[in-house]
């Protein structure tokens, strides 16, 4: 009987969580991505609308409108097609992850 309790408490907390994981990932995915040679404002992984003003990324890793990326250590990059900035400061390529560490452009043309 104890077993069983525990079972069914562990199904029913796994299933909060899967219920839960995509409204996460949504949240996560607003920030800016340069889209046909344009900078839009991405929310919940849509494009939303152009990008009017420059943004400061949580990281200090600042995005301007026509897809200048300037990070904190002063490197500049330029986004290209389908680049996404998070409004955390880390980049996506084509909705893959692609690590900014130590300076690096991420792939960005400087």
């Amino acid at each position: 009987m104890k077993n069983q309790r525990v079972v069914t408490l562990a199904t029913a907390a796994l299933l909060s969580i899967s219920c839960l994981a995509p409204n996460l990932r949504a949240a996560d995915m607003d920030g800016v991505i340069m889209q046909d040679g344009k900078m839009m404002i991405m929310k919940d992984g849509k494009a939303a609308g152009p990008m009017e003003n420059s943004m400061t990324m949580s990281n200090g890793t600042m995005v301007m409108g026509d897809g200048t990326v300037k990070m904190e250590d002063g490197t500049q990059a330029h986004m290209k097609d389908g680049q996404m900035m998070m409004m955390d400061g880390h980049m996506m390529e084509g909705g893959k992850s692609d690590a900014m560490g130590g300076g690096s452009s991420g792939g960005m043309t400087h």
